[in-house]
């Protein structure tokens, strides 16, 4: 057995175009880690890991099950498949599209499948905590440390998801909120709505619908940091990890546990992303949030709580 038998899951989540990318380009250019390609929904997703563990009967989590099951085996692996025929470079493919993965996944469904026709409880994780370290020592074997993008929302699953990601490291990033909508404007995601539990869609005006829901990403972020506690949950600042980046990726590296290094190849610049700092102060934006004053003024409060709190 290797002295890194099992890697470490670093989970990096952000709060809805936060600039978590930032964090996951550093994290791709760290000798001691490996970054599957792609963001990583096989929990988070509804009719996923998270819901079948969170099933409300057993009858929902064999139904689930089978439907999770009839879409990888129909779906996903057979289109896996036809890409590695073609001669599609596997490890440069995201999980999902990967033939082992999928192949993985049906294995631990099976598993799951039989604990819950003999009788075990839909929402015992040990099976998918198996998976994930067979997952980690199909992508990382011998390697310190796994990280995996947006695998988590932060306000749902928190009673189930650490069990399932343990061992884990979690790693949240956080902006400012007129950046923050300025890049929710920019992606071309207003008038749209998410699957994040975080957005009501009940409310019908687009720019509130944005603003409150990253207001309840925001109040989650802080319930979950009381929860886990700075041993297993980071938050880091977009702009300060970008403008003071020297000191913010020491403190990142830190509380991994590694020492503060980059590739020659590593892709991330904070020169670059320096340029998304302050991409709200504009007479579009301000025109935008002129009549959202108070939901603003709130998301700032909440920030100033939050940093505080830490």
């Amino acid at each position: 057995m290797t002295e890194h038998a099992q890697p470490l899951n670093i989970l990096v989540a952000g709060i809805y175009w936060s600039g978590s990318g930032a964090v996951v380009d550093y994290l791709k250019g760290h000798p001691d880690c490996v970054v599957p390609r792609g963001e990583f929904t096989d929990f988070k997703r509804s009719g996923r890991i998270g819901s079948l563990l969170e099933a409300d009967s057993p009858f929902k989590a064999k139904w689930l099950a089978r439907m999770m099951w009839f879409e990888t085996a129909m779906g996903k692996l057979p289109a896996a498949q036809l890409k590695k025929a073609r001669g599609a470079d596997q490890a440069k493919l995201a999980p999902k599209e990967q033939v082992r993965h999928n192949q993985l996944k049906l294995e631990y469904l099976g598993r799951y499948r039989k604990h819950l026709a003999k009788g075990g409880a839909p929402s015992d994780s040990r099976i998918w905590n198996d998976w994930m370290h067979a997952v980690g020592q199909a992508y990382a074997a011998g390697e310190k440390a796994i990280v995996w993008n947006q695998p988590i929302w932060v306000g749902k699953h928190e009673g189930t998801w650490p069990a399932v990601f343990t061992p884990f490291k979690l790693i949240v990033v956080h902006r400012d909120p007129v950046d923050q909508f300025a890049e929710v404007v920019r992606q071309g995601k207003i008038g749209k709505r998410k699957s994040d539990p975080a957005f009501n869609d009940s409310e019908n005006d687009d720019i509130a619908y944005v603003l409150k829901g990253i207001a309840a990403k925001m109040e989650s972020l802080m319930a979950l940091q009381a929860q886990l506690g700075e041993s297993y949950m980071l938050a880091v600042s977009f702009e300060r990890f970008v403008k003071d980046h020297k000191t913010e990726a020491r403190r990142v590296c830190d509380f991994l546990d590694f020492p503060e290094a980059q590739l020659p190849s590593a892709p991330f610049n904070p020169s670059y992303s320096i340029r998304n700092v302050g991409i709200g102060d504009t007479d579009q934006i301000r025109g935008m949030l002129k009549d959202h004053q108070p939901l603003v003024d709130r998301l700032y409060d909440l920030r100033t709580q939050f940093d505080n709190a830490q």
